[in-house]
């Protein structure tokens, strides 16, 4: 194989391929980025992890056919390294030794025969959509703190649920203490599907999509999800199972109304937070909480911990009981900084049950639950 590309272009490349790197394999050729040049001068970068697979198709010039599997850690550092101009890359096919030369610098390493490394999967489409690159990745910014890390027993849960619908589409994250729904309008109407996204996919899908209007191609088969950025493929499988019913918790009926400047209300537990232990809280499961006393147009803030104590007081519009109540601190900010509203809505029902926050205009293009900490004294 012999390929003439220039630096900048083949950084950009293997930049993106190599989100599909996984950062520990039991097989080496999955640490690899195969190369495959055709003579109608397409080549074709590829990575897989069996979990995430990213194809790269551009027009290089090919002197020569063939392919080879690099390993992505020496090659991406070699290319990051060279500098600007055309890079030569040449493959002996006896040994696979590959050289790599751009202007005076020139990299002899060993490569491996691209025959085992695993084939993008097969998508046999059942549903397709398409959708603004800037809408989707601000929807992936807002549920991904809500998509559960480790999640053993309902491994479905670390994934997000895709619920398209009508002319609206619907993303859904929870990780058993809370939920997050983030609702955005469709440009056409679309048929009903629903499909759940892997939380680590959307984290380096979120990583590839810019904040322009270029759409995006969403491509599903039974168990495996393509998004087509037409210079390059972004494969993941799909989890299984059963989500959650969100639709249950969305209907609760809340007594208890607070419109609070969300800014207010950020700045106030974020001063709470200066005094909580993080790791202590993590390893009592949150049983660390911050107080909220809702009260006379006013919630008081505050909390006790080991390395001190913290009163703060939040004018608000109150309707409804008073309440006390407490959460994790860092749960709530994680719901308020998602929230792109000045002012916020937040619903309570008693001590023992959830918090809702909603935009406080009365729109309805997220919804946020936190269920509470239970106080002890």
């Amino acid at each position: 194989m012999k390929i003439k590309c220039s630096k900048k272009l083949l950084n950009e490349i293997v930049n993106i391929v190599q989100k599909a790197i996984a950062a520990k394999s039991a097989h080496p050729i999955m640490e690899c980025i195969k190369i495959e040049a055709e003579s109608d001068n397409h080549v074709t970068f590829t990575a897989n992890s069996i979990e995430l697979c990213i194809e790269y198709n551009s027009e290089i010039e090919v002197s020569e056919t063939g392919s080879i599997a690099l390993t992505s850690k020496i090659f991406g550092e070699i290319v990051r390294r060279l500098p600007e101009g055309e890079v030569y890359i040449a493959v002996d096919p006896k040994n696979y030794l590959t050289e790599i030369k751009c202007d005076q610098s020139e990299f002899n390493i060993q490569g491996q025969s691209a025959a085992e490394f695993p084939d993008a999967p097969i998508i046999d489409e059942q549903y397709r959509t398409s959708m603004s690159q800037k809408e989707l990745k601000k929807i992936i910014r807002k549920v991904q703190p809500f998509i559960s890390q480790n999640e053993t027993r309902k491994p479905v849960l670390m994934g997000a649920l895709f619920d398209f619908k009508g002319n609206e589409l619907k993303v859904i994250g929870t990780d058993s203490h809370r939920l997050a729904v983030i609702s955005c309008a469709l440009e056409t109407e679309t048929e009903p599907k629903k499909f759940v996204v892997p939380g680590a996919t959307l984290s380096k899908i979120s990583q590839l999509l810019t904040e322009d209007d270029e759409n995006v191609d969403i491509i599903v088969s039974e168990k495996n999800i393509l998004f087509d950025f037409k210079d390059y493929q972004v494969y993941s499988r799909l989890l299984e199972g059963e989500f959650l019913k969100y639709e249950v918790i969305l209907s609760a009926t809340n007594s208890i109304r607070v419109l609070a400047d969300k800014q207010e209300i950020t700045d106030s537990l974020e001063r709470a937070n200066l005094i909580i232990n993080d790791e202590m809280s993590s390893k009592t499961e949150n049983k660390v909480p911050v107080r909220m006393n809702i009260a006379y147009n006013k919630i008081d803030i505050s909390c006790r911990t080991g390395k001190g104590n913290v009163n703060d007081t939040v004018n608000v519009e109150h309707d409804g009981g008073d309440l006390l109540i407490g959460f994790n601190c860092r749960f709530m900010l994680d719901a308020l900084n998602a929230c792109d509203d000045e002012t916020v809505l937040m619903e309570f029902s008693a001590p023992t049950s959830g918090c809702f926050i909603r935009p406080g205009n009365g729109g309805d293009n997220y919804t946020f639950m936190i269920l509470p900490v239970r106080l002890y004294s």
